[in-house]
């Protein structure tokens, strides 16, 4: 990839819309082009500014007795609205819960679905940038400690290799604005990308995806939120996990 890459392109960058393989080379491209950097910037700083900068309305005082005024309801007297409202109450705050229910679950799946591609570039990255490791050792008594200081939890570190899963090591990583524990365990010639951090913004519900021959699997335990990833056959990948879980305690 090289600067003369059109400035829609950019755009889309700054958007978050660039599908995954456009969003890892121009990644790459924009850590080796200071001038590809400023200008993504100057598109983000634009498009703030101008959000900033819209007209925001407050509703009329009066808008609310005009939509009073035309309900025929409110024209009866309190008795017989009263009489003719309530046996509707029962269903009108049911069908609200629901969709409200329904509104937070998509919000959540949507959430999680987004940290999972996050996840997911991450571990192409680390694989393609060789930075997939800050401290190499099969030993969890060596990477454990090494977290200490580096972040505010402990991520779990468990010997996994009885169960064909060696440790590999770890490092540090970010899912957007999160600063993540990224523990990286092996499985014959791959690598599974383990992503641990606090669930204080929420826990994460069990969910599994699979793009372009990447699995993913994610799940909250114990106070912590955890996506692993790996190119490995799923069914693995979920064997992976139910070891992890099994000792993570």
């Amino acid at each position: 990839m090289d600067c003369d890459q059109p400035q829609a392109f950019r755009q889309a960058y700054a958007d978050g819309e660039l599908e995954l393989g456009r969003l890892i080379e121009f990644e790459a491209h924009l850590q080796k082009c200071p001038a590809c950097r400023a200008d993504v910037e100057k598109i983000r700083a634009g498009r703030a500014a101008l959000r900033a900068s819209l007209p925001r309305y407050a509703a009329p005082a009066r808008l609310t007795e005009k939509i009073r005024a035309a309900l025929p309801i409110t024209a009866q007297p309190r008795r017989n609205v009263t009489i003719k409202f309530w046996p509707y109450l029962g269903w009108a705050t049911s069908l609200a819960a629901a969709v409200l229910f329904g509104l937070f679950i998509g919000l959540q799946r949507g959430q999680t679905s987004g940290l999972l591609d996050e996840a997911l570039a991450s571990h192409a990255r680390s694989l393609m940038a060789t930075h997939l490791m800050d401290v190499v050792s099969t030993d969890q008594h060596t990477v454990k400690p090494w977290f200490a200081g580096k972040t505010n939890f402990a991520p779990p570190v468990v010997d996994l290799s009885a169960e064909g899963f060696p440790l590999a090591g770890g490092r540090l990583d970010q899912l957007g604005p999160q600063p993540v524990a990224a523990l990286v365990y092996a499985r014959r010639k791959h690598f599974i990308n383990l992503f641990v951090w606090p669930s204080t913004s929420g826990p994460l519900p069990e969910q599994s995806a699979e793009t372009r021959g990447y699995h993913t699997l994610s799940w909250s335990q114990d106070g912590l939120n955890f996506i692993a990833v790996s190119e490995i056959p799923a069914d693995e990948l979920t064997a992976f996990v139910k070891a992890y879980r099994a000792q993570a305690h």
